[in-house]
């Protein structure tokens, strides 16, 4: 198993981990606008939930990478982040035209 200092020295594991928790956090702060703007309680408290979690993760791994000059995790920060953006905007857009077809049948 790999101990947490381990992965902070680990440039790769480190870009592992971010890309992951870059791509949950940003799909789930969209979900999470989403919610909000639904006004869904739970589905807004829950969402923001891991949107806090990924983001602590991310930001305290990204940040020792910013210190030492990893320059991979740097990289998998801004690439996760992006994947998580579009992946969380492209459910909203086939969400939102799942329910138009819906109402012309209705």
């Amino acid at each position: 198993m790999v101990e947490f200092k381990e992965l902070l020295a680990n440039p790769w594991y480190a870009a592992v981990l971010i890309f992951i928790t870059q791509i949950l956090m940003l799909y789930l702060r969209t979900i999470n606008i989403l919610y909000t703007t639904n006004n869904n309680i739970f589905g807004a408290i829950w969402s923001n939930n891991g949107v806090a979690i990924t983001w602590l993760l991310s930001m305290t791994i990204g940040m020792n990478s910013v210190l030492t000059g990893q320059w991979q995790p740097i990289t998998a920060f801004l690439i996760g982040g992006s994947i998580g953006t579009y992946w969380g905007m492209k459910n909203d857009i086939k969400n939102k035209k799942n329910e138009s077809k819906g109402l012309l049948k209705g």
